[in-house]
């Protein structure tokens, strides 16, 4: 039983991190994006580049440039969103395997 709250509590601190992590990397990439090319960090420009940098195929300059000067981050910012993604459910088919198969909710 202990094992299953240990579980419960290791995903839900994952799906906690990964969203802290998403938040903080796109606030500092936006931040980078401003003093580099001026403007305010909350231009829908910025949020779209941080956006279109993180996937594979960059057609803009602002996520040219964030995919050559900060490769780590945008490493970061995927690993978050899969994470992000996936733990919700995990949480979910824990919760569901600890009432109906377990009995311990």
């Amino acid at each position: 039983m202990i094992v299953f709250w240990i579980v419960l509590g290791l995903a839900v601190f994952a799906f906690a991190l990964a969203a802290q992590m998403r938040l903080i990397i796109s606030i500092m990439l936006r931040r980078a994006l401003a003093h580099r090319f001026g403007g305010y960090t909350n231009d829908t420009a910025y949020r779209l580049a941080v956006v279109e940098a993180a996937s594979p195929a960059q057609a803009s300059e602002a996520a040219i440039h964030l995919a050559k000067t900060y490769p780590n981050p945008l490493s970061h910012l995927r690993l978050a969103r899969r994470v992000s993604l996936a733990a919700p459910v995990l949480i979910l088919m824990l919760l569901i395997l600890g009432r109906f198969a377990l009995g311990v909710i």
